[in-house]
């Protein structure tokens, strides 16, 4: 038994090393993302799946955070859930032999995020309508996230001084929680003019927590401003792609413990055996995994195929269900329930019909790699 512990760890120690290169690399690039990707305009749907596709948990729920303020449409919204891939990637890597298993389901997620979520917004005419017309009445822009799952970040727009937009007293817009909701600019933090108005830069994109840094800095010496510059680096590319690194290495260890269990007590064989027999509810099963809200869907999807126990099609399936938090925060949103579950719902379907459809393209088997 001691064994099962010990193989458990191992396995999971691989991953970790994965997942800690994943991290560090997402960190790095994090900031020019979120300075220049902004789902916006008919590239929407495309610049969110392609987005999507990184193995992180926040930009699901970024996605949410958007479309809860009406500055995406749900196309776009449910291309980001089909195309997110949680863990997906790390854990495929950290086993050679079904390493490159990666690489067409990876592709497959995003071309199905993006023909799915064109083709929702072509369908969903009043949705795309209401978005627009709520851009044209907010001045409000948004940075995204990936490191963390605080969902979109308020930011100061730059243009928002030049920005004279038409005044909107529909329901909608009334209901609307961004700050600058038809407003133009003249107070509060989004679209303070008083640095303007002092002719300081006021290029850059600014965010509360990056206001409340500048006043913090000016009342530090120039010692204390580098010491401070120094420990938010670490923290951001270093403390945290660790902390989160260690976060889901416990869950991937959990999940291989307990796999680990039951394969000492039933065996390996017996247990592919049954879910071989059963491989026609397979893509159920793996869809209803996906629902979980949770990194561990995407951890115990990846690992029964690795072990053969589940077909192609039916991994696709729940790994285009599988939103991350996405779905815990849209529930959230009480004033919407029947759209939500409309969008849960609409998943739900379209996850079903891609795992039964490369089911049988694949004859319920694995690729032939």
């Amino acid at each position: 038994m001691g064994e099962v512990f010990l193989d458990a760890f191992l396995d999971s120690l691989k991953i970790l090393a994965f997942l800690l290169v994943c991290r560090f690399v997402i960190a790095l690039i994090e900031p020019k993302m979120s300075e220049s990707v902004k789902l916006k305009g008919k590239l929407a749907p495309l610049i969110g799946v392609s987005v999507a596709l990184l193995p992180q948990c926040g930009f699901a729920v970024v996605a949410t955070d958007l479309y809860k303020k009406r500055h995406i449409t749900v196309g776009t919204l449910i291309g980001v859930y089909l195309a997110t891939s949680d863990e997906a990637l790390p854990i495929f890597l950290a086993y050679p032999d079904k390493a490159l298993h990666i690489l067409p389901i990876l592709a497959l997620k995003f071309v199905l995020g993006v023909i799915i979520g064109y083709s929702i917004d072509l369908i969903c005419t009043k949705n795309r309508k209401s978005v627009l017309h709520h851009l044209e009445h907010c001045d409000d822009e948004y940075r995204i996230r990936l490191t963390d799952c605080k969902g979109a970040e308020a930011v100061e727009n730059p243009d928002c001084h030049h920005q004279e937009k038409e005044v909107c007293n529909c329901s909608e817009c009334a209901s609307s929680e961004c700050e600058n909701m038809h407003k133009n600019c003249d107070g509060g933090v989004l679209g303070d003019t008083a640095d303007a108005a002092s002719g300081e830069d006021v290029t850059q994109f600014k965010t509360q927590s990056d206001v409340n840094a500048e006043i913090k800095e000016k009342s530090l010496t120039e010692d204390e401003q580098k010491k401070a510059a120094k420990k938010q680096k670490i923290k951001r590319f270093l403390v945290n792609p660790l902390v989160d690194s260690l976060e889901t290495f416990v869950y991937v260890l959990v999940i291989n413990i307990v796999f680990g269990i039951i394969i000492y007590y039933v065996g390996e064989d017996k247990i592919i055996d049954f879910l071989m027999t059963n491989k026609y509810a397979a893509p159920v099963f793996s869809v209803l995994v996906g629902a979980i809200p949770n990194c561990a869907s995407s951890i115990i999807l990846s690992r029964l195929y690795i072990m053969g126990g589940l077909g192609f099609g039916a991994t696709i399936g729940g790994l285009c269900m599988n939103a991350g938090l996405g779905f815990m925060v849209l529930l959230k949103n009480i004033k919407n329930t029947k759209s939500n579950l409309a969008i849960i719902g609409s998943m739900f379907v379209i996850s079903i019909v891609i795992a039964y459809i490369f089911s049988a393209i694949f004859s319920f088997g694995v690729l032939p790699i």
